[in-house]
């Protein structure tokens, strides 16, 4: 039986998803991602229409399957300082356990806002997005704990979780040791943080 036109999309999404966190947008050329898609020139641009269509595609996809599921136990109702020391913990086992090559991949989309000179709307609305949802997540938790000045924490939480996925392209055994010593920062048991 064959597949459905869905699977068959999802996983060319994905395949082009990976090439794109891997190389950069601009680094990627038509002949990786038909070779990452299994698709040819033609099935491409009938699909896709175009290289950056693809782009966004593969952009949401790693919204919806990489960064929304990290972030969804920080959404819930519930979280708390705990649930955020587990989501800087998660990165670092992430970043010591993952294959180098995989670590060093860094965030699809604050890769895309430092490899394009000039963001189209599009990508820096998708970027930007992603920033409020990571600094939401962070101040829900931080509130809820009853911390003083929520948002002015979730401000630097936030700007050290991008520096996080920044460092990891670099180096992630020491993107790691970050995460360890945030999640030692926010952990209640701790008091550090309040």
């Amino acid at each position: 039986m064959a597949r459905s036109k869905e699977f068959d999309d999802l996983t060319a999404v994905t395949a082009a998803r990976d090439v794109f966190w891997e190389r950069g947008y601009a680094s990627t050329s038509l002949a990786q991602l038909q070779t990452a898609t299994g698709l040819s020139k033609s099935s491409l641009y009938e699909t896709y229409g175009s290289k950056r269509e693809l782009f966004t595609r593969a952009a949401e996809n790693y919204l919806e399957r990489v960064v929304l599921p990290r972030l969804a136990p920080l959404e819930e109702p519930g979280a708390d300082l705990e649930t955020l020391a587990a989501y800087f913990s998660g990165l670092a086992t992430f970043f010591r356990a993952a294959p180098d090559r995989i670590a060093r991949r860094g965030c699809l989309l604050l890769n895309t806002a430092m490899d394009l000179n000039d963001l189209d709307d599009d990508a820096a609305a998708l970027v930007t997005g992603y920033r409020q949802r990571v600094f939401d997540a962070f101040a829900g938790v931080l509130r809820r704990s009853e911390v003083p000045d929520p948002d002015h924490r979730a401000e630097i939480l936030t700007a050290a979780q991008i520096g996080l996925m920044v460092t990891s392209r670099l180096d992630p055994a020491l993107a790691a040791s970050a995460a360890e010593a945030l999640t030692q920062d926010v952990n209640p048991r701790n008091h550090t943080i309040d």
